[in-house]
C-alpha cells in the first residue's frame, strides 16, 4: 500500500484486525454505545465512523488511532489473502503470549533447520531472528 489509504483499505485493515484479535462485532458495538447492525454499517461503510469513534475502537483493539491510517512501511497482513491453514497458524500465533511465541518459533527454528532449500532457509532464519 502506498502513504494513503482509500476508506475501503481502512475500513479492511479495522474488519482484519477485529478478525484477528478474535472479537466480535457486538463488542466493538458495545464499546462505541451502539447496537450490532448500526456497527455493522460503519464497518461496512454505510455510516461514516466518527474521530471519537476512530479512537475508541482503536482503544479497544489496542492501537494508536494512526494503525489504521498511515503506512507502516511494511505489509500490512491481509488475513483473506491466506490459505486456510496459513490464517490458523497466524491466529494460533497471536493467540500466544510473548514467552509462548518465542517457544513456538523455536520450536519450529529447531525441527526445520535442517532444510535444503535456500529459500525455506533463509526464512526460517528470519523467523528466528525476529525480522
Amino acid at each position: 500500500m502506498g502513504g494513503t489509504f482509500s476508506t475501503g483499505d481502512i475500513l479492511a485493515r479495522l474488519r482484519e484486525l477485529r478478525e484477528e484479535l478474535v472479537l466480535r462485532q457486538e463488542h466493538l458495538a458495545a464499546r462505541l454505545g451502539v447496537d450490532r447492525s448500526t456497527y455493522v454499517r460503519k464497518e461496512l461503510g454505510a455510516i461514516p465512523i466518527t474521530t471519537d469513534e476512530w479512537l475508541k475502537l482503536a482503544k479497544a483493539l489496542g492501537r494508536d488511532p494512526s494503525f489504521f491510517f498511515s503506512a507502516s512501511g511494511k505489509p500490512v497482513l491481509v488475513m483473506s489473502d491466506l490459505a486456510p491453514r496459513e490464517r490458523g497458524i497466524v491466529r494460533f500465533y497471536r493467540m500466544l503470549r510473548p514467552a509462548e511465541q518465542d517457544d513456538f518459533v523455536g520450536t519450529v527454528y529447531l525441527k526445520f533447520k535442517s532444510i535444503r532449500r535456500k529459500a525455506a532457509l533463509d526464512a526460517l532464519k528470519e523467523l528466528a531472528a525476529g525480522a
